[in-house]
């Protein structure tokens, strides 16, 4: 039994990363339905909070895998003036809408069903968030990602990551972080098992 386990959080762990947005999609539906993911509901002590709330300077947060809307409902709400919440799971958005309703924050707090990776944002932020979105890209694309959100930063704007540091594919993806961009912050949490790390792209030198 356990073995079979294994081997369905195997592939599991390929579709999310590889898949098609499609079959992605419909999988992350799938699990939000079945309620796999209700430990995202509530996250009003994580470790994240206070870096959120010291880059946005009240200003505009994009939330790339925003999940069930945790991170938009329980952010000091006098800490941003807009959030903009997107994830490829229907399910988490609309969970998200509604808690926002329910909180009144709906004047502040937009969400978008797509695929992270292929999202086009409209507007620059101050914090561009990754969650633990991160890890469910293959690892050659998450450069090409970050590069392609940088435009969407404001000139003092910040990429937050928040990363498990528990697997070596976890640690590749902080290292090759501080090896591509200018790290503002890092900090460990969970005797070093979290990581939060705060960046920027690189200054490139004019007419380069």
């Amino acid at each position: 039994m356990r073995a079979t386990q294994k081997v369905e959080n195997v592939l599991r762990g390929l579709l999310q990363r590889y898949g098609t947005e499609n079959i992605k999609r419909r999988l992350w539906n799938h699990q939000y339905a079945q309620g796999r993911w209700k430990c995202l509901d509530t996250m009003a002590t994580d470790c994240v909070y206070p870096h959120l709330e010291k880059y946005a300077r009240n200003g505009s947060i994009l939330d790339l895998g925003c999940g069930p809307g945790a991170v938009g409902n329980e952010l000091n709400a006098t800490a941003y003036r807009t959030y903009t919440g997107v994830d490829i799971c229907d399910v988490a958005v609309e969970k998200a809408r509604n808690r926002t309703a329910e909180n009144r924050r709906a004047d502040k707090n937009t969400y978008f069903q797509s695929d992270i990776f292929s999202y086009e944002p409209t507007e620059q932020y101050d914090v561009i968030f990754f969650g633990d979105s991160i890890y469910y890209f293959p690892h050659q694309q998450i450069a090409e990602m970050l590069n392609r959100y940088s435009k969407y930063l404001k000139n003092d704007g910040a990429f937050v990551v928040r990363s498990w540091m528990l697997k070596d594919r976890h640690r590749a993806i902080v290292h090759n972080i501080e090896h591509g961009f200018d790290v503002v912050e890092k900090c460990f949490y969970h005797n070093a098992a979290l990581c939060v790390i705060a960046f920027r792209p690189p200054v490139r030198p004019q007419g380069s």
